[in-house]
């Protein structure tokens, strides 16, 4: 009976400690920083799934499909772009964009899905590559705002949807966003 009642006792404890020894969800979201920002990578890997700073981007310009930047002056501000958007005169020094010998290029569209809509969709539903119109996308995302909804097309073919969640403009300002792909 002492053995039943303590093997009673033990189960639910080990059950606890199982429970919290499990991995914590990785955080879904990507925040890219602009060309000032010296704390947040502005260059992703969608591939990846993984930030670079200008200068590990250089040494992987074939990996990267989007970077933030912010240029107030034209109306882009915070946005996002890539290697092969032919974006000048924002990044400096040798590890720039402009120098690599790859330069990936990824279209956006700017669709009128809402967040909730984005949130039903999942990993590889249709919505994602029919959200995307090719005859009006372009080489950049300008003027990202909270709770956008652009659909891309990268260089290798891939479709996804990202939903902006947080912006922070300047130079040394960033964009926060959740990516689902096809």
């Amino acid at each position: 009976m002492k053995t039943r009642f303590a093997l009673l006792m033990i189960l639910p404890l080990f059950a606890v400690m199982v429970s919290g020894c499990e991995k914590e969800k990785e955080d879904p979201s990507v925040t890219l920083g602009a060309q000032a920002n010296t704390t947040i990578p502005g260059f992703y890997s969608l591939a990846e799934n993984k930030t670079y700073t200008m200068s590990q981007a250089a040494n992987k310009p074939e990996v990267i499909d989007i970077f933030c930047f912010f240029e107030a002056e034209t109306g882009n501000n915070i946005a996002l772009a890539s290697p092969g958007s032919g974006i000048r005169d924002i990044f400096t020094g040798d590890d720039m964009p402009d120098n690599w010998s790859t330069k990936n290029t990824t279209y956006f569209f700017q669709t009128m899905l809402t967040q909730v809509q984005f949130e039903a969709v999942q990993d590889g539903d249709a919505l994602i590559e029919t959200s995307f119109d090719s005859d009006n996308a372009r080489k950049k995302a300008k003027d990202v705002q909270v709770g956008q909804v652009w659909a891309f097309k990268t260089q290798g073919g891939t479709y996804g949807l990202l939903l902006a969640s947080a912006v922070t403009q300047g130079e040394d300002g960033s964009v926060t966003f959740l990516v689902k792909t096809k």
